[in-house]
């Protein structure tokens, strides 16, 4: 093999969380060290990843990374030297040429530095990716100044560092009973290429914050739109009302139908339910059924957005257009949409509710039923 990664994720840091330590953290819905992992491995250039773990938190570490089919996991030491000679101690039976060292605690990490760093080791026996400083450098003492630094001749070291194999072990070998800050400390000649700025290390809570604002700006959404239309013609006159939105609206006339025949939220979980390809409120909740009988459509909205949710999807926008001759619409339109907005969780500024009516002409303009149209906009991650 050419090139191996060792993922170090061996330290407890319990100083960050005492329930859970930095590499377990959630990111986008995936573990820290599994957005770590899976930058190496999804690189061609990566032969093998090889992740080095708390013995005591093997479960855990599979249980993030189940997708990504990991199956060599090694014991860590009792310092991150260790760690790394245990990982390159395992890994001597590959015999790579090159090898990568990177920090679990390091989910930003990219393409671009990986293979930069690949290309330069055709050069050099150690690489490293470092940032500047800049921050004014201070030397320090007992809580006092003591010398004012020229922070030109200073950089931050970040991962993945690379280094030719052989180089690294025998340096480990020798060196495994000290303990060093980073593996290019033990080497004289080191390269550098440019890293990245939010190639942050985690550690504090505030890191992770800066990482979740970080790498969800990252992700890629489109907009999508579906379409409902539902129809519900009247019954029998001697109603007090029907319910449109959610809303009981004064009427004589009932509208006939399976559950409340609520045109509107009809409508509305149709084009939900379109947004996401999920086919329609009848496939879904059959007319057949005595189980929805007289059933409160509220239901039906619910169960479209927990559809939307699995599909990791957000609702932006509902635009309501409700097409009758009565009974008339406008006293209760602020209502109808203050209730959308609520089974909705998104502002009223984002529910549209308007009421026409067709001329006299057609079904509606007879006054024999009511219909509803909605088209509802989603952002959808690709």
């Amino acid at each position: 093999m050419k090139t191996i990664a060792i993922i170090l994720a061996s330290g407890i840091g319990t100083r960050f969380d005492k329930d859970k330590i930095k590499q377990y953290q959630y990111i986008n819905n995936k573990a820290v060290i599994y957005h770590s992992v899976i930058a190496f491995k999804n690189n061609s250039n990566i032969d093998k990843v090889v992740i080095v773990i708390n013995k005591n938190l093997i479960q855990i570490a599979k249980k993030c990374l189940e997708e990504l089919n990991i199956l060599e996991f090694i014991n860590g030491g009792e310092n991150r030297q260790q760690s790394v000679y245990n990982g390159l101690k395992y890994i001597k039976k590959y015999n790579p040429l090159n090898v990568l060292i990177h920090d679990s605690v390091r989910p930003n990490i990219n393409n671009k530095i990986i293979n930069n760093v690949l290309k330069k080791l055709d050069q050099y026996n150690a690489v490293i990716p470092i940032i500047k400083i800049t921050d004014a450098l201070k030397k320090k003492k007992n809580n006092t100044v003591i010398e004012h630094m020229n922070r030109n001749y200073y950089s931050l070291a970040q991962t993945p560092q690379g280094f030719k194999y052989k180089d690294l072990y025998l340096k480990h070998k020798i060196n495994k009973n000290n303990n060093v800050d980073d593996d290019s400390t033990l080497f004289s000649n080191v390269h550098y290429i440019k890293g990245n700025d939010d190639n942050i290390k985690i550690t504090t809570k505030r890191d992770l914050k800066y990482l979740e604002h970080t790498m969800n700006k990252e992700k890629k959404y489109i907009q999508i739109s579906g379409i409902g239309i539902d129809i519900h013609k009247f019954g029998s006159t001697d109603a007090k009302s029907i319910k449109i939105g959610g809303v009981e609206i004064k009427h004589n006339k009932k509208l006939i139908g399976h559950s409340d025949a609520d045109v509107a939220l009809h409508a509305l979980v149709d084009s939900i339910l379109g947004t996401i390809s999920e086919g329609d409120i009848g496939s879904i909740f059959s007319n057949k059924s005595p189980k929805w009988k007289n059933a409160n459509s509220k239901i039906f909205i619910n169960h479209a957005l927990s559809l939307l949710k699995q599909h990791k999807c957000k609702l932006l926008h509902t635009d309501i257009n409700i097409i009758c001759e009565e009974p008339k619409i406008s006293p209760y339109r602020n209502k109808i949409k203050k209730n959308i907005s609520k089974i909705l969780s998104i502002s009223e500024k984002c529910v549209s509710i308007k009421a026409t009516t067709s001329e006299t002409l057609g079904f509606t303009g007879r006054k024999e039923g009511i219909m509803a149209q909605c088209i509802t906009t989603i952002s959808k991650p690709t």
